[in-house]
């Protein structure tokens, strides 16, 4: 069951991508943040539709007109980044049922196939009964894939999969998958940054650039071939860069893309045969040989790095190959023994402080927000970027009384202009900017309506209310788009200095400006965070419940809503910390900041600029 993309665009973030994706293969999807990762995933799971170009699974189009082929779609499993925290069910086996319930199984088939699907991953049988939310980090992640995997799905698609788990839970899910490409007609296809625990099995690579495919082959032709890798930002495996760092010395190591075990019997082996051990093989001790020693103490990296070390001259040895290689020379062993140690069971070993932060953190950053597009738009938005927040502000307070005072269509004409020549100066992407209007635009046509509407004598309606209503509900929307753009271009961290700077004096007032500067960047910056983590669970209910239309349903309302509360409360008690450790607990404590806000050209610039607008906004009201 082949997959073939065909000339596939997704406005600026994926461009004229074309593939085709092998039945029992593992294909790995890399480049850096913002490359178009998570939504070509998106698009090959009918998560998201695209502009142009096609998408076929065994030459039936993933698309059916405007919803996902219904066939095509069940046979599609999808893994996103912390899947754990998707659980929302009373019992395991409800958070089955609700996966397994667009299959129209028999009873007695979907319990086989529960069953069968926590043995898999190692949980026991009796495990139906217990809510979800109980378990462990590392329970909750087995039985958040176990819902995927009982679905049999052809096609796996994991979104950063090793996210949170530790090097022996990843082993663990390597091993899962390399044994579930065995069993599937389709394959798997891997959304990844980690290139050590993946490039060992994978059979493809597909290399994004930009939106743009900059390669599609094999590891092998990657590890041979590594400037592909740094144009496009990605990194090497850890074997390619060693056996780069190893070549300096003299050593020919293979370019393949090796375990860490296996990097480890190579480099023994050319040890093995170097001078130095010929050398010390010629010791007293006839028993002592370099390669059976190290290798029978291979767990013990300080005894192995040590022989290899000593091969070198005093002065280059592990920290060239640390520099060369971009490896911490000076990390300490003992605590990746005892990290390894601690996980006994599949899966059980997730990061779970790192959860709440990481998963908004790298979901935000893989969702590959468009960039600006044309250069004069990219060039004006990474300078509105830089200025000073408090000259932004400015601004935006001197365009917003503009339209607030505007009386005439004319001038909400002009009002508009303004506007959007802001946000095109940004380059606000007009996906975001519809998606955050839409809600509005319903809000501004139903009071219309309602303001229009007369029962005096009969059932009427007043054309001039409803024109009076759209007219002053339209200048929200205008505040509401220049809102966007404020928050679109100054950071929390910004828009926070910003704050305590403008509104400084004020302290001498024994006012609580800190506490204040504070509130109003927190409220800022969580609306849009809510929206994003609301957007996430939506993303996940609509593969979940293999809806082919996506549109919201009401059955999948608790779906949602219980996993958006529950991270809305990990992300306040993960901000309560940091905020404690930052020593917010008491407000008017003298504090260090990285940010020394200071008025530069471009700054005075957009001030003028801002009172220009706002002279000719305030003229157009008397004209």
């Amino acid at each position: 069951m082949p997959v073939k993309v065909d000339g596939v665009s997704l406005g600026s973030i994926l461009r004229d991508v074309t593939f085709e994706l092998e039945e029992g293969t593992i294909t790995l999807l890399v480049g850096q943040t913002g490359a178009g990762k998570s939504s070509l995933l998106d698009v090959l799971t009918g998560l998201n539709a695209f502009d142009a170009g096609s998408v076929l699974y065994d030459g039936v189009p993933l698309w059916d007109g405007k919803q996902v082929h219904a066939k095509v779609l069940q046979e599609i499993g999808v893994v996103f980044q912390f899947p754990e925290h998707q659980l929302f069910a009373r019992t395991v086996q409800g958070e089955f049922d609700y996966s397994l319930k667009p299959l129209r199984l028999a009873k007695a088939e979907a319990t086989a196939r529960t069953l069968e699907a926590l043995r898999e991953v190692g949980l026991p049988e009796e495990m139906t009964a217990q809510s979800p939310l109980v378990l462990s980090g590392g329970q909750k992640r087995r039985v958040a894939l176990a819902t995927t995997f009982a679905t049999a799905p052809k096609w796996l698609f994991l979104d950063e999969p090793t996210a949170g788990l530790d090097p022996q839970a990843v082993q663990h899910l390597v091993e899962f998958l390399q044994s579930f490409k065995q069993q599937t007609l389709g394959g798997i296809v891997i959304a990844t940054h980690d290139l050590d625990a993946f490039f060992p099995i994978a059979d493809r690579v597909l290399l994004l650039d930009h939106g743009r495919l900059a390669a599609y082959t094999t590891p092998q032709e990657l590890c041979d071939n590594p400037h592909l890798l740094r144009q496009a930002r990605v990194g090497l495996p850890s074997s390619t860069a060693l056996s780069e760092a190893f070549a300096t010395q003299g050593f020919g190591l293979t370019p393949l893309p090796l375990a860490p075990d296996q990097m480890a019997d190579e480099i023994l082996k050319q040890l093995s045969g170097s001078a130095y051990a010929n050398s010390v093989s010629d010791t007293s001790d006839p028993s002592f040989n370099v390669y059976s020693t190290v290798r029978t103490n291979h767990a013990d990296t300080d005894t192995s790095s040590s022989v290899i070390a000593n091969h070198f001259d005093s002065g280059t040895s592990s920290s060239v190959i640390a520099n060369h290689a971009g490896i911490d020379s000076s990390s300490e062993t003992d605590s990746n023994h005892s990290r390894c140690n601690e996980s006994d069971t599949r899966f059980d070993s997730v990061e779970t402080v790192q959860q709440s932060a990481v998963a908004v953190q790298v979901e935000s950053a893989d969702r590959e927000q468009a960039p600006p597009t044309g250069a004069l738009a990219g060039g004006l938005g990474a300078m509105i970027r830089r200025l000073d927040p408090r000259a932004k502000w400015a601004f935006y307070l001197l365009v917003s009384l503009g339209v607030l005072v505007q009386e005439s269509w004319a001038g909400l004409a002009l009002a508009t202009a303004v506007t959007i020549g802001c946000m095109w100066a940004a380059g606000m992407w007009k996906r975001d900017v519809w998606r955050m209007m839409k809600p509005f635009l319903f809000f501004i046509l139903f009071s219309m309506a309602l303001s229009g509407l007369r029962f005096d004598e009969g059932v009427t309606f007043d054309w001039a209310a409803a024109e009076r209503t759209l007219g002053q509900l339209y200048k929200f929307l205008l505040l509401m788009l220049l809102g966007m753009w404020l928050s679109a271009t100054t950071s929390q961290l910004m828009m926070k200095q910003g704050l305590e700077t403008a509104l400084a004096p004020l302290k001498k007032f024994k006012l609580p400006v800190e506490a204040f500067a504070l509130a109003t960047s927190l409220m800022l910056r969580f609306v849009p965070v809510i929206l994003q983590e609301l957007r996430r669970f939506s993303r996940i209910t609509k593969a979940r419940g293999k809806s082919t239309k996506g549109n919201f349903r009401l059955r999948d309302t608790s779906a949602v809503v219980v996993p958006l509360l529950l991270s809305v409360l990990r992300l306040g008690e993960d901000l309560s910390v940091a905020m404690e450790a930052r020593g917010y607990a008491k407000f008017g404590n003298r504090r260090t900041s990285a940010v020394r806000l200071r008025l530069v050209r471009h700054d005075h610039l957009i001030l003028l600029i801002g009172g220009l607008l706002f002279a000719i906004l305030l003229a157009s009201r008397y004209l």
